[in-house]
């Protein structure tokens, strides 16, 4: 059975290995899915903006110009509602972040602690080593 600790050294290990031997796919992917989820969000703004073209236009049987100003100000009402909205969900989501956070720090904090004090001289100097060693070799490799 592998302590916790040296299976989160192996963890991290492997993810910096990943995330510098292949940094081009690896961010290659995610500017891909943010282009996806960019152009999704413009798709799907498009439809609804046509839907509300075409309602407007046939609810109140306006011309163009007049279908796409009320449009537009339908549109406009609806981003300040999602910005007041914003407004006051915004504090309390970082407010409760911010505690989950600072309570999971605390948390990891003791773990680790508890598991450095329950280590041998023996296997905390080897943990030291290969911490060592792999920010030794982070630092060679990864420039």
């Amino acid at each position: 059975m592998i302590s916790p600790v040296y299976r989160n050294i192996i963890v991290v290990s492997i993810l910096i290995i990943i995330v510098t031997s292949v940094p081009d796919v690896i961010f290659g992917l995610l500017i891909d899915f943010g282009h996806l989820l960019v152009e999704s969000g413009h798709t799907l703004f498009e439809v609804i903006e046509i839907s509300l073209d075409h309602l407007v236009e046939h609810l109140f049987e306006t011309d163009l110009h007049q279908t796409q100003v009320i449009v537009f100000y339908i549109i406009v009402f609806v981003a300040l509602c999602g910005c007041y909205w914003l407004w006051h969900a915004v504090p309390r989501l970082f407010r409760y972040l911010k505690e989950s956070l600072l309570a999971a720090w605390e948390r990891e904090k003791i773990a680790i602690s508890l598991e450095w004090q329950e280590l041998s001289l023996i296997n905390k100097i080897k943990l030291i080593a290969i911490c060592a060693t792999a920010i030794t070799c982070y630092i060679l490799f990864g420039f």
